[in-house]
């Protein structure tokens, strides 16, 4: 009976905790991020929507662009940058069946973002051997794919693990 009473009080301490954070729903935590970062979310039917923070995730410590990326991200949700420069927001889900906005390699941010990179291999062996090694690098939501011209391959995947895949990239094509 001690043990189920202690365990009640730690998840009611933990509950209030979660309810004085800033981002308890994903309107208010873009409102956040947008003072922070002065970037524009289109948040759409999701504006309501609750989020899940771990308890002692402090939200004033770090880059806010790479916290509020991070902070969509464990809650499901990507963003993507439009033309115009503000982010819509979306759930993870639609992943799979949505084009994201290329970037040239110099181009790329660590965050937690997606984008499409299209990396070019010296010669056609490589980008065999490349689509082999960079498979144990991609994520479940993200793409490998071999283009139609034999020397270059569309990798759709966080910022983060891009600059690794060009570090990967670099070393193969020596």
């Amino acid at each position: 009976m001690r043990k189920y009473l202690i365990l009640c009080l730690m998840l009611a301490s933990i509950q209030l905790k979660a309810e004085d954070a800033p981002c308890k729903i994903l309107n208010t935590c873009a409102e956040w991020a947008n003072s922070k970062t002065g970037n524009v979310y289109n948040l759409g039917i999701f504006a309501k929507r609750t989020l899940r923070i771990e308890k002692d995730f402090n939200i004033n410590e770090g880059n806010p662009d790479l916290i509020f990326s991070y902070i969509l991200g464990n809650n499901d949700f990507i963003r993507v940058k439009r033309e115009n420069g503000t982010f819509d927001i979306m759930p993870i889900r639609n992943l799979k069946n949505f084009e994201f906005p290329k970037v040239k390699e110099i181009e790329l941010v660590p965050n937690l973002d997606f984008y499409t990179v299209e990396f070019t291999l010296s010669n056609k062996e490589k980008v065999k051997n490349a689509m082999t090694i960079l498979k144990k690098f991609i994520s479940k939501n993200g793409r490998l794919l071999e283009t139609t011209d034999g020397t270059k391959i569309s990798v759709t995947e966080t910022g983060v693990q891009l600059i690794l895949i060009k570090s990967l990239i670099a070393e193969l094509n020596k």
